[in-house]
């Protein structure tokens, strides 16, 4: 009886000891495979991204399920190592009650007569990428944040930050408070609650202007005569109507909404015309993320705030076509290598981890099919003496799988693109 004892307290403790506990964001989610991407930790301010999988089994707290996921909200995972996750815990920052605003009602006090001051709480480098128009950078944590208030303590301020899951709204809340500041609010949705609600995003000049390169898409959409006088270095000429002419077309011939040139929903994509009030330059941001370019910003003043500033500009007509350069991210593999690494045959063995739905309707020539959430339990049949190369429907489970096999010293490259296969196996990047 006690050696029983004995051997179920030991199991007990392997048990606990090869439980785990991971904390981070998300950066992506995929609910083909059931499985999420986060970013958690390390020592040194080090940044590592872990996949998780999730079952029928996963319990949820704070979310309905994983379609109630999504970056970056920041999650609490429990799991076995290399089993599904046990529980999934969103966490939440709350506010003080009656201090939480919703779009509607910060929507409301923008355009009211009452004086206010918006304030980005971020650190200010994620604030010169994309904020809310009208707002302000004030970090919580910089020395100077209560210097950026204004000396009168009954105005009304109102703070926002990366969203529910991001505490820099409560904390900017709480030090204005602590100063002295009576009417305060928090808009704790933040940005990723104002980009869903499909408003307008502001891109700072300042930034741009050290961003002037061929990984960010600059449109000019006023008319072609506007911009064949001038326009900011390395922008495109793309005038709304050509835009909208585009979203016709695609809803015509029933294809995918694309960019010329653009495969990547990801990229950033700044648009501008004479200031950020113009018709066009709003139109033309409501067409890009409709068609899902969720990283589409409008350009704070416009084109003649940016030559007033004295900022670079080029005369003469705009180029016509863009020429995007995705950089490649940490174990990510060039298009133009994939395709000639793949025709090679033998040399590589290319791993397509989308769904048995996907597949069914083609796969590149030669690949072997492995379902993502199949990955690990089929790494054991991988060869070690042959380079793998991965690849999806887009580039998120791609990557996933790259983590996956990493995390089981299996080296491999994957493909981080959008990826059209026909049922001949013939495909297109």
């Amino acid at each position: 009886m006690k050696r029983l004892v004995f051997l179920v307290s030991l199991v007990a403790l392997v048990g606990v000891a090869q439980a785990e506990t991971l904390k981070g964001r998300i950066a992506a989610v995929s609910q083909q495979a059931g499985t999420i991407q986060i970013e958690v930790g390390g020592e040194g301010g080090a940044v590592s991204k872990v996949v998780v999988r999730t079952n029928a089994g996963t319990r949820y707290d704070g979310a309905s399920g994983l379609e109630d996921l999504g970056p970056p909200d920041l999650i609490e995972v429990q799991r076995e190592p290399g089993q599904p996750a046990g529980s999934i815990k969103k966490i939440v920052f709350g506010l003080p009650p009656g201090v939480e605003i919703d779009v509607r009602e910060l929507l409301a006090v923008m355009t009211g007569a009452e004086p206010y001051q918006l304030y980005d709480a971020r650190p200010a480098k994620r604030f010169g990428e994309g904020h809310i128009p009208g707002a302000q950078s004030a970090f919580p944590k910089d020395q100077d944040f209560l210097a950026k208030l204004p000396q009168d303590k009954n105005v009304l301020l109102v703070f926002y930050c990366g969203g529910p899951t991001c505490p820099f709204t409560g904390v900017a809340v709480k030090k204005a408070q602590e100063a002295g500041y009576t009417h305060l609010k928090g808009f704790q949705a933040g940005l990723p609650g104002w980009k869903k609600a499909k408003l307008p995003v502001h891109a700072e000049a300042s930034w741009l202007a050290k961003n002037l390169d061929p990984q960010h898409v600059i449109l000019d959409v006023r008319g072609k005569a506007d911009s064949d006088r001038a326009h900011i270095q390395g922008a495109v000429a793309m005038p709304t109507t050509e835009l909208q002419a585009m979203t016709r077309r695609f809803i015509d011939q029933q294809t995918v909404a694309q960019l010329p040139g653009v495969s990547d929903l990801r990229a950033p994509v700044i648009v501008y015309a004479d200031s950020h009030t113009s018709k066009d330059a709003l139109l033309a941001y409501k067409e890009l993320r409709s068609w899902g370019y969720a990283n589409t910003t409008v350009l704070k003043d416009g084109f003649a705030a940016w030559q007033t500033a004295g900022l670079p500009t080029e005369s003469g007509p705009a180029a016509a076509q863009i020429v995007f350069e995705k950089k490649l991210a940490p174990g990510a593999i060039a298009p133009e290598e994939f395709m000639a690494l793949q025709q090679a045959g033998d040399a590589v063995l290319v791993i397509d981890v989308r769904s048995d739905q996907e597949v069914a309707a083609g796969k590149i020539a030669g690949a072997r099919h492995v379902p993502l959430e199949k990955l690990e339990d089929a790494a054991a049949e991988l060869p070690r003496d042959q380079e793998i190369l991965v690849y999806c429907a887009n580039g998120i489970r791609a990557e996933m799988a790259h983590q996956t096999l990493n995390g089981m010293g299996i080296k491999n490259r994957y493909l981080n693109e959008t990826v059209s296969i026909g049922k001949d196996g013939n495909y297109k990047l």
